[in-house]
């Protein structure tokens, strides 16, 4: 369920949404009349600059439709709504009961499916140290000592032969759970849950009571990328709006990741319907369960944090995996993605509009966008050496990069004092400049 729309206290709050579209038309505006001497083409302009025209429309979308479905409540802090996708006082009355502010955190578990950690083991069990009484683990096939030294250690670990692959593994895992445990927290294996010092606003039983109280199928915390390298700064950025703008907008049509809290009997439900492949696995429990009628919601109150790859071939080989299982999820299961969206217009536009009309449909178009800044980028490099390989003309045109990278720069100022939380500002902000060649990367996978 969501809550009914609201009217926000502040007198602006389509102030954030409309200064994006005035700045990036004024440098539109400025790039166009910066183009005497060449042969200007605003089709081909348009088509260039398609990825920041999509996502600053979406990034404004979303933050305005976040405003009109949750409120400030008696029960939450200003703060607290922000970092959350629904009213969630709201949800919890509607089930029945009164609300309080410390709610009894009925029996939870903490599962993962592990995979030939016993390099890694010191580190692993350090970080859920502090969660050890609730940790269940499931060793998938190892072929090294990482179940032995484990149960070894007085962790409760299953040490299975067969390799399952995580779903099928956590499906096996959930069988042998004690029978009063209602709620488990799904993480990988290079997870940290952190603490109110480290950017959570709650604990985690705070986080598992209050899903316990909605009624809802799942809840997603915030996934935060650790501080390792320089491809880091990128992913911070890149998470930061995934979660901030787009699950948060998402209202009780949230979509579930590697780190969810689920309703025990929700997660199994999933798993029973699951393919049991390991692309996109977790955007697969999300169609399953919303087709069934359940809420998803997004809570940032919770943070956890994870390591991002460190290389650039590593990161590719993770987005060409998630490229694909995105693709087999949208061809194999277009119906009940269909049927979801058909609930709600904003489920309607996240699952089919933006996520399968813009990021499979139109792809083709995508690639022209990022070929055609690519040239002109490459007009701009001619020209600064005077090299003269390329005649500039409609296609090669060095506008087209200067309006794209300068607009999508504007795009991402604004995104940095009004999204990203002030502690990680100065950690992302030097890559700013070069963010937009970021996102043009995730066009070849």
């Amino acid at each position: 369920m969501a809550a009914e729309p609201w009217k926000s206290r502040r007198p602006w709050p389509l102030l954030v949404p409309l200064s994006v579209y005035a700045l990036l038309l004024a440098w539109i505006g400025f790039s166009a009349a910066a183009v005497q001497g060449y042969d200007f083409s605003y089709v081909l302009y348009a088509l260039a600059n398609l990825i920041v025209f999509t996502d600053a429309i979406d990034f404004g979308l979303r933050l305005y439709v976040h405003r009109r479905h949750t409120a400030v409540t008696a029960d939450l802090s200003r703060g607290a709504v922000w970092q959350l996708s629904i009213d969630l006082p709201a949800a919890q009355r509607k089930l029945g009961g009164p609300i309080t502010a410390r709610a009894a955190c009925r029996p939870y578990a903490i599962i993962a499916s592990i995979y030939n950690l016993e390099n890694e083991l010191d580190e692993f069990m350090e970080r859920l140290e502090p969660h050890r009484d609730h940790v269940w683990l499931i060793s998938d096939g190892s072929t090294d000592r990482t179940a032995k030294r484990l149960q070894q250690w007085g962790w409760r670990c299953l040490d299975e032969e067969e390799n399952r692959h995580k779903p099928a593994a956590l499906r096996h895992l959930l069988q042998t759970l004690p029978p009063q445990i209602e709620t488990v927290m799904v993480i990988d294996p290079d997870v940290k849950i952190c603490g109110r010092h480290e950017g959570s606003v709650v604990d985690l039983e705070r986080a598992i009571a209050d899903l316990q109280q909605s009624g809802a199928a799942a809840a997603c915390p915030r996934i935060a990328i650790e501080r390792d390298g320089f491809l880091a700064r990128f992913q911070t950025l890149e998470y930061t709006l995934t979660f901030m703008v787009g699950r948060r907008s998402l209202a009780d049509y949230g979509v579930t990741s590697g780190v969810s809290i689920y309703r025990r009997d929700a997660l199994e439900w999933a798993l029973e319907q699951h393919s049991m492949s390991i692309y996109a696995e977790d955007l697969e429990n999300t169609v399953v369960l919303l087709h069934a009628g359940e809420r998803i919601y997004y809570d940032g109150r919770l943070v956890v944090s994870t390591r991002g790859p460190h290389t650039l071939r590593r990161w590719y080989s993770q987005r060409v995996g998630w490229y694909y299982g995105f693709l087999r999820l949208y061809t194999q299961r277009t119906r009940e993605l269909w049927r979801i969206g058909r609930r709600a217009p904003f489920a309607m536009y996240n699952f089919i509009g933006y996520m399968g009309v813009l990021g499979l449909g139109l792809h083709v178009l995508r690639i022209a966008s990022a070929a055609l800044l690519l040239v002109s980028a490459a007009a701009i490099l001619d020209s600064l050496f005077a090299l003269g390989l390329l005649q500039t003309g409609r296609a090669i045109n060095p506008v087209c990069f200067a309006g794209a990278i300068g607009s999508y720069l504007v795009l991402a100022v604004i995104a940095l004092f009004t999204v990203v939380p002030r502690r990680e500002r100065a950690y992302v902000g030097p890559i700013l400049p070069i963010y937009f060649l970021y996102v043009l990367a995730h066009i070849v996978p």
